[in-house]
């Protein structure tokens, strides 16, 4: 959490200058009401009253030039030097020269310029003495006897060696008006560098807050920064990070090189501590210089368990419904087929279901699904011949952002990446073109998936069930399918039986539609008479389970909640009238004869099938495989 310091702020003192403390105090009755200060007898004591102020809250110190310096290199808030201006030092100089021609002024560390002017203004001679601390100042003071110096300028602790040794001291003129100027500049820096502090402190609020750790180093490979997440990592205490080199820790590591190449290492496998991580290496580029590198360092678990995480939100509302309990049968073959489905649902080999259309090869398929290890996963349905061919691949495995003219913003998963963890089910899968048989092959012989436009293998852990409605052999006999994604699919095989060859089982399933459909429609369920079940169990259900429920739905919704004869004599002739297997069955027959003797004339066939099709021009049409208007326009060509 960031916490915002609302507090005004606060300005110390640390001055050995009795005068500079009282002009302090009055303007901080009158002008600043958050200033004290502190009156120290040597530079060396200035230090531990300088970090008591830090420790206590204290914004920034203004202290003489040589205290400040000393106080800079101990304390991490801004400290400013207090400094007299040129009227002052003019004024300090006139005091001097009343008490003598030989000045000697202490200056800390280094000499101070113009002091040629001085002595050419005031016909002095100046010597600098310098000094790095209050003993160096006593002896720079104790040597200026030798030196024939007359009065000593300088500040406080100065004031005290030189009354100490016999000098005339005239302390550094600091006038009130330069003081307050002073403070209101330690103010404005104390400002910025609160803003500063709680914008780094922002920065480093966002960066501790991800469990990826993040160092940085300099081009010395020295950790310069580091979050909570990379201590912890590295097992680093301490908050000098600079103590450490990041190169101690990835001895085989290569970002290093990064100095060099200037370009940035994405999705390189580190090994820490025997645990492998993710890394991503990013050049710090200062003037078109490597100037660092910023690592960031993943845990290859985390990763895993978060693209699970992602793949199991967009899966969300992809589940299977159904179960075994919802295949309604009796019939031994149905038996047969459910004892199959329960021992294969244990296993994680790929389920080749056969049938024809209407059988309930989606049912089975969510049956096995939840009757297996991955019932929690997702369960991802797509039916190939539903799907145009230019979108059928984009649907599977998905496309990269740019992919395509279109391609959705950020790309898309694909549905083998959904179901990773759980089934996916390719209904009609003897309608996928070659180029999607080609990728169908490669995801089941690699368990990865490529999107659309990226050179990136994902690899997925998915169940792949399978169903066709047309016979796969005939189907790879000629060509239309490949023969070794015909054996990658058909590892173990459950033929759906149509309705025709279980029809015992039409008994049941009619109640069980009739309580169903009445239940979904809010209106009575009726009772259909042995006499007319039997009727039932003479038609061929070409459509099986589907057709039949449809039928049952239109006979509920017609009956008016009692069974009503009629309403089901002409449901039936409807159904009889457009029996698709008979006439598909009828017309394959007609096509035979017409190939096989060639005698027979097109008005000779024409006038047979019109015979039995009771001179029903629709389903004569039907019978020859032809449209209705083909059929009219070559009775009229033929008459």
């Amino acid at each position: 959490m960031v916490t915002v310091n609302k507090t005004k702020l606060t300005v110390g003192a640390i001055l050995s200058s009795q005068d500079l403390i009282n002009k302090i105090n009055r303007l901080a009755k009158v002008k600043f009401d958050r200033v004290h200060a502190e009156f120290v007898c040597g530079l060396d004591e200035a230090i531990p009253v300088g970090i008591h102020m830090e420790n206590n809250g204290t914004d920034v110190i203004i202290s003489r030039r040589g205290t400040a310096e000393l106080l800079r290199e101990k304390l991490h808030i801004p400290v400013l030097a207090l400094m007299a201006n040129p009227l002052d030092i003019l004024i300090t100089m006139k005091k001097a020269v009343m008490f003598g021609r030989q000045i000697l002024i202490t200056t800390f560390r280094k000499q101070l310029n113009g002091m040629e002017v001085l002595e050419e203004i005031f016909n002095v001679r100046i010597i600098q003495g310098i000094y790095h601390n209050s003993a160096s100042l006593e002896q720079v003071i104790v040597a200026a006897k030798e030196k024939g110096v007359d009065v000593i300028i300088g500040g406080g602790v100065s004031m005290k060696y030189a009354h100490q040794y016999g000098f005339r001291g005239i302390e550094f003129y600091i006038s009130e008006e330069a003081v307050a100027f002073a403070i209101e500049d330690a103010l404005s820096v104390a400002g910025l560098n609160r803003q500063e502090q709680e914008k780094l402190q922002r920065y480093q609020c966002i960066v501790d807050s991800t469990p990826d750790a993040i160092i940085s180093i300099n081009r010395s490979g020295d950790m310069t920064t580091m979050n909570k997440a990379a201590k912890q990592l590295l097992n680093i205490e301490d908050d000098n990070p600079e103590r450490h080199a990041l190169i101690d820790y990835l001895p085989k590591s290569t970002f290093m090189k990064i100095f060099d190449t200037k370009q940035p290492l994405f999705n390189k496998l580190e090994k820490i501590k025997g645990d492998l991580y993710l890394a991503n290496h990013f050049p710090i580029s200062v003037n078109n210089e490597v100037a660092g590198i910023v690592s960031i360092f993943r845990n290859a678990a985390n990763v895993i368990k978060d693209e699970n995480e992602v793949r199991r939100n967009f899966a969300k509302g992809l589940v299977a419904k159904y179960a075994i309990k919802d295949l309604i049968h009796s019939s031994s073959v149905m038996r047969d087929v459910v004892k199959k489905a329960m021992r294969y649902a244990s296993s994680d080999s790929t389920i080749m279901i056969n049938g024809e259309t209407g059988t309930g090869k989606e049912i089975l398929a969510q049956s096995i699904h939840n009757m297996g290890r991955r019932a929690k996963g997702s369960f991802v349905s797509i039916n190939c011949a539903a799907i145009p061919v230019q979108l059928l691949e984009n649907e599977l495995f998905g496309h990269e952002e740019g992919a395509f003219t279109g391609a959705r913003k950020g790309g898309k998963i694909g549905l083998f990446e959904l179901a990773h963890n759980g089934t996916i089910f390719l209904d009609e899968i003897a309608s996928t073109p070659p180029s999607v048989q080609a990728s169908l092959l490669r995801v089941l012989q690699e368990r990865k998936v490529m999107r659309i436009g990226s050179d990136r293998l994902i690899p997925i852990d998915v169940r792949v069930l399978a169903a066709s409605n047309k016979n796969l052999v005939e189907e790879v006999r000629s060509g239309r399918f490949r023969e070794d994604l015909f054996y990658r699919l058909n590892v173990l095989i459950i033929n759906m039986p149509p309705l025709r060859e279980r029809i015992e089982d039409l008994v049941i399933i009619v109640a069980d539609l009739i309580k169903r459909i009445s239940y979904k429609y809010g209106i009575k369920p009726i009772s259909i008479p042995d006499h007319y079940i039997h009727k039932l169990m003479q038609y061929p259900w070409s459509g099986n389970i589907r057709q039949l429920e449809n039928f049952i739905e239109r006979l509920l919704l017609l009956s008016d909640s009692i069974f009503d004869p009629d309403v089901f004599d002409e449901l039936f002739q409807e159904l009889e009238t457009h029996n698709i297997l008979d006439l598909k069955v009828h017309a394959q027959v007609v096509r035979q004869e017409t190939t096989q003797k060639r005698e027979y004339t097109p008005k000779k066939i024409i006038n047979e099938v019109l015979i039995d099709a009771k001179y029903c021009k629709t389903k004569a049409a039907q019978m020859l495989g032809i449209s209705r208007t083909t059929l009219w326009r070559k009775m009229k060509t033929l008459t």
